[in-house]
């Protein structure tokens, strides 16, 4: 008799925890905005590493984090991107590793749809601290305008532009002088599905003054591996006129990563 008593206790007990879940799951969607189509929130990471021993050592780690959101009236996207790499170099007759590279780049963009949801305005920002480009930081600001020219289920192409103003602090040890001024800001990007596991997209940006210009092109094709886990190859060039005369004006990176979908 007790453990009929006990057996219907737990079952009492168990049913009143799955009508709280219930509860709380119906007032929180019923206070969830619906998008009327639009995507929710989006989070994507990326994460890639490489180590080689032998004659050459050097190890290299990169990561990355794309969040965007459409909302009804708005839509947002942030992007931080880093990159560390160390290798091994002989000083004084001893190897030593010393970082080689390292890069902390972050943007964000906001955008007010107009009465036509593919045109908009939008407000641009970006920072980076690259340790070894002869620079403390570089950034930007810009605003103009922003449309989709198309999308459907296999292909999108958007493209934005405006003015901005950029600014940008040279090493303390450094010779140059410190850059800031007016810009013009133009970026686009193609995406295209050649099936449901794979996606090639081309991203390519400009900042230009009278002086100098700033231009970034990122080529990458990602291909679904499981569930949310995708593997990425992409091309990386940037080029940028206004770097102090010790570094280079083109950079160029080239990886194989891992991309997870959060949500």
């Amino acid at each position: 008799m007790l453990k009929y008593c006990l057996l219907a206790i737990a079952l009492l007990v168990t049913n009143n925890c799955f009508a709280k879940q219930n509860i709380m799951r119906t007032i929180y969607l019923a206070n969830k905005p619906a998008f009327d189509g639009d995507d929710e929130l989006s989070m994507i990471g990326e994460f890639g590493f490489l180590l080689t021993n032998g004659n050459t050592n050097t190890s290299t780690i990169t990561g990355k984090i794309n969040t965007s959101q459409e909302l009804p009236s708005w839509s947002y996207q942030v992007i931080a991107d880093a990159l560390y790499k160390e290798s091994e170099v002989q000083e004084a007759g001893l190897k030593t590793n010393t970082a080689t590279a390292q890069k902390v780049f972050i943007s964000s963009q906001v955008d007010y749809k107009l009465p036509q949801p593919d045109d908009r305005l939008f407000v641009y920002s970006e920072y980076e601290n690259n340790r070894f480009s002869g620079f403390r930081y570089q950034a930007a600001i810009a605003a103009g305008w922003t449309s989709r020219l198309w999308h459907d289920q296999f292909s999108e192409f958007k493209y934005s532009v405006g003015p901005g103003y950029s600014m940008a602090e040279v090493e303390d040890n450094s010779e140059e002088e410190d850059q800031k001024g007016l810009i013009i800001r133009a970026a686009m990007e193609y995406k295209r599905k050649f099936s449901k596991h794979a996606t090639f997209r081309q991203f390519v940006s400009t900042e230009a003054d009278q002086e100098f210009s700033k231009t970034k092109s990122e080529t990458s094709l990602s291909t679904k591996i499981s569930g949310a886990l995708a593997m990425k190859l992409s091309f990386i060039l940037n080029y940028d006129t206004s770097v102090v005369e010790e570094s280079e004006d083109l950079n160029t990176e080239a990886a194989v990563t891992l991309v997870y979908q959060f949500f």
